[in-house]
């Protein structure tokens, strides 16, 4: 009748489970491959107590009353997939029975209709157990899954005391925990369970099988870094992102160099500028004491011309100059004849569109300045420009000629 009821009981769980599955959306793609993780992730501890019972040949003596004790067990786990795990657990406080003479454990003056003793010992089994996720296999992984379907088998050592004495065996167990799961940490075990264990464990010399069955309920509290499993990438999404990073890698180590050789030349070109830009101004410092030295020009100078001189790559006049074009803008209001004015620029100096452009720039500004700021007509004036070979100072030719 035992047996039948044990197995009753794992054929509702087990539809109950299923049908809870059945109502739970499932939030993860299905694969076979997951992020294994380090050792200290994914451990678990269980604590539960029950009720258990002691099949044995004398198991239908007397009241079924007589054959249920208390249970108490703990556990110490580890996944180290979603569908495999080991555990550690020890199981044990009471068992009650009946038994014949022979046993170490009876009470001589209890005796049934059939002539068998009333016994009762204390016991523990210490033992390891391989767990397998059947909805993890078959189902695909789901941390979130309400229900789990977990068999598990194992083996370990069992010792049965009382005050007169004690007895070991090996023990074999087997079992099933329906787990239910309450939060990311916390599940609720029920487990059913039995350790398979020679009858010499209680004195019993028939050297006969019996079977300690329980049933426990427990809270599971899962510990660790990580406590549910990854998804890992296919291989081949790993080899494509490698060869990604590779290109990307030597993508911007080819750019750093362009980037280096660039700031180089960039330096070497801001040093010759600056070179360019001393020298420049070294050349315009005499250049302009030479011809605050030079002597009035006198009306009788006209027909010799006038020049104005420019600083390398300017088109606007120094204070200098512009003084003297308002001299030479009184000079040619006092002729009565035509003056041309005609740019120049250094053909060494630069390139030949720069040069073009500083030429006529040149002469334009002079132009201007004789015509709208010191009222010269220009019915008198005509424009020109040309980029020369100097002959010596290439600063002599960076000028106006009005003549």
């Amino acid at each position: 009748m035992m047996k039948k009821l044990i197995i009753s009981s794992l054929l509702v769980f087990f539809a109950f489970g299923t049908f809870a599955q059945a109502q739970q959306k499932q939030d993860l793609e299905p694969t076979s491959n997951y992020l294994v993780g380090k050792f200290s992730d994914n451990w678990f501890i269980t604590a539960g107590v029950g009720v258990q019972t002691y099949l044995s040949e004398y198991y239908t003596t007397e009241s079924i009353v007589d054959h249920f004790s208390p249970a108490f067990e703990i556990s110490l786990g580890k996944w180290f997939t979603p569908v495999m795990g080991v555990r550690g657990q020890l199981t044990g406080f009471n068992l009650r029975g009946y038994n014949n003479s022979s046993s170490n454990f009876i009470d001589q003056s209890i005796v049934a209709d059939n002539g068998a003793y009333k016994m009762a010992f204390n016991y523990f089994n210490l033992h390891a157990d391989f767990l397998f996720n059947i909805h993890s296999q078959f189902y695909n992984y789901n941390p979130e899954r309400c229900y789990e379907l977990i068999p598990f088998a194992g083996m370990g050592w069992m010792r049965a005391f009382d005050g007169d004495g004690a007895r070991n065996e090996f023990a074999v167990n087997i079992g099933i925990i329906n787990q239910f799961r309450v939060t990311d940490r916390f599940d609720i075990d029920l487990e059913l369970k039995g350790f398979i264990v020679r009858s010499a464990i209680d004195g019993n010399a028939s050297k006969r099988i019996n079977v300690p069955a329980m049933a426990t309920v427990g809270f599971s509290y899962k510990f660790g870094k990580d406590k549910a499993f990854m998804p890992a990438m296919p291989a081949s999404v790993l080899d494509q992102a490698k060869a990604e990073l590779d290109a990307l890698d030597s993508q911007n180590q080819e750019l750093s160099n362009k980037l280096n050789q660039a700031n180089r030349q960039n330096d070497e070109l801001n040093k010759e500028l600056a070179k360019e830009k001393q020298k420049a101004k070294e050349f315009n410092d005499k250049l302009q004491a030479a011809l605050k030295k030079q002597p009035t020009l006198a009306l009788a100078d006209v027909k010799e011309g006038f020049r104005v001189f420019f600083e390398i790559g300017k088109t606007e006049l120094d204070e200098f100059n512009s003084a003297n074009l308002e001299y030479i803008a009184n000079v040619i209001k006092k002729t009565n004849r035509k003056y041309s004015i005609h740019g120049y620029a250094d053909k060494t100096t630069g390139g030949m569109r720069i040069n073009e452009k500083l030429s006529s720039g040149r002469a334009q500004k002079v132009y201007d300045v004789l015509v709208n700021q010191y009222g010269v007509s220009k019915d008198v004036l005509t424009i020109g420009s040309s980029v020369v070979q100097p002959d010596g100072n290439p600063a002599l030719v960076r000028m106006v000629e009005i003549k």
